[in-house]
């Protein structure tokens, strides 16, 4: 069958002809070099675009930007990099709170609770209703479940809160610490510790799933460059999440005269 979009040799020729005797091919060229180049960029070029965002007037960010030279995009990547972006984010957001100097009662409500004798894991805020009962007292009522009441206590114990839990029939109250320094350096020890562990295990998680992916590829070298990759983006944000943490700590510090 003749094939309509097929152009015969000598039409091809005359054509081509007719389009450099009026500079159209050159300029078409030029405009395929620049889709070809578009086409092969990298995600790092992405990446520097998400990561080079202007910080706020009178802040200087200490964030290290996410830089990264691929020799091919995978999808694996891009997953992990979402993910990896989103985690930085819910990070930012918890520092805010573990930081901040009033009272959130955020903080308590994503408290991950793990009932003994048992594969549950609950947000404290499912298992009972957190209040300020006056504004150096918060309550926490379990009238709901209150077979969760020590297992809540367990883990508002072992939290990032440093916080000493009061148990009085079906009700849990924590004194509302004064924010001292101490108060202020134990805040920001508890976060290089439990808070950054925590993110760097979220990390991982995403890294693996990423990984397992990546690994079903035929090709060994593509394999390990995608392995090389993702595991040098993993290690990208855990600076970023320790420098981060160092410029939120350094920022409570010098807010005590």
């Amino acid at each position: 069958m003749h094939n309509i979009f097929r152009v015969p040799f000598r039409s091809a020729r005359l054509c081509s002809r007719f389009l450099r005797r009026n500079g159209i091919l050159a300029e078409l060229s030029a405009i395929a070099r620049e889709q070809q180049l578009q086409r092969g960029l990298s995600t790092s070029a992405i990446v520097e675009k998400v990561h080079k965002q202007k910080p706020k007037k009178g802040q200087q960010s200490a964030l290290p930007p996410v830089n990264d030279h691929l020799p091919f995009q995978f999808d694996e990547y891009d997953y992990a990099l979402s993910e990896m972006k989103s985690l930085e984010g819910r990070l930012e957001e918890e520092l805010q709170r573990h930081f901040g100097t009033k009272v959130d009662l955020r903080q308590y409500e994503d408290i991950k609770v793990h009932i003994s004798g048992t594969d549950e894991v609950h947000r404290l805020g499912h298992l009972a209703r957190i209040s300020l009962k006056t504004p150096q007292l918060i309550m926490i009522n379990f009238t709901d479940k209150p077979t969760a009441i020590k297992d809540a206590k367990v883990a508002l114990q072992k939290s990032a809160l440093n916080v000493n839990p009061q148990h009085e029939g079906i009700m849990l109250y924590i004194p509302v610490p004064r924010m001292t320094r101490e108060r202020r350096e134990q805040l920001a020890k508890d976060a290089r510790t439990v808070l950054l562990n925590d993110y760097k295990k979220a990390l991982n998680d995403v890294y693996s799933k990423s990984d397992k992916k990546a690994s079903t590829t035929k090709e060994l070298d593509k394999a390990k460059a995608k392995r090389a990759a993702l595991l040098n983006l993993k290690h990208q944000y855990e600076k970023r999440a320790a420098a981060l943490i160092e410029e939120k700590q350094k920022q409570l510090l010098t807010e005590v005269a």
